[in-house]
């Protein structure tokens, strides 16, 4: 068998033990360059890789987000047929309870608006997160637009669009998901200058101290 497909038995697995092996082989095959990535069904491939995400074994969850990011990086528009599998599972992953597997579902977001779809789009898939009920994942969500907006300048988004999420979290019951939400407004009034303050002065209703 070529490619992926020698792997394609065991990603199936409920063992445990056997993913933590598996995934780290995939992974280690994956970061050669020169690996082929064919596979006779790359569709039911990503699929497996949705239990990997979601395991509540950190290390699996690891390996099943680098193997994603892997794909993204090999596939790269070709990778969009899968975004809807992936994403919401993805974004959930924001809000994990260990920093590094948050990273790696920030990581993967971000190989998406480098490789695979624009920044706007992708934020307008996951708006729901701006209301997510983990809010590890709502705090996130903003860090992440923050990151974009360095990375890819304010022309890669509609900023109105995303404001009134933004300004609906400055009232969140979580602090840092309130820190998040003024700093990120920060970094937008950064980007876009006056336009942003004078539209939330207009559109918004936010207390003056706030504002200021």
């Amino acid at each position: 068998m070529a490619g992926l497909d020698k792997y394609m038995v065991n990603v199936t697995t409920t063992d445990t033990k056997k993913k933590i092996t598996v995934g780290q082989d995939i992974c280690n095959y994956l970061g050669d360059p020169e690996s082929s990535i064919e596979c006779e069904d790359m569709g039911a491939f990503i699929d497996a890789m949705v239990p990997w995400m979601q395991s509540s074994n950190f290390k699996v969850s690891q390996n099943g987000l680098d193997i994603v990011g892997f794909l993204i990086d090999r596939l790269a528009s070709d990778f969009r047929p899968y975004l809807n599998t992936i994403l919401s599972t993805v974004v959930d992953r924001l809000g994990d309870t260990r920093e590094t597997v948050r990273e790696k579902a920030n990581i993967a977001l971000c190989k998406l608006m480098d490789a695979t779809i624009s920044p706007q789009p992708l934020f307008e898939k996951i708006s729901g997160a701006f209301s997510h009920k983990n809010g590890k994942v709502r705090e996130e969500v903003m860090l992440l637009l923050q990151n974009t907006l360095n990375a890819h300048g304010a022309q890669s988004l509609t900023v109105s669009k995303l404001i009134s999420s933004i300004v609906t979290s400055l009232a969140d019951p979580m602090a840092s998901v309130r820190d998040a939400a003024v700093s990120t407004l920060v970094e937008i009034y950064r980007h876009v200058g006056e336009r942003v303050r004078m539209d939330l002065q207009k559109k918004q209703n936010i207390p003056s101290n706030k504002l200021a």
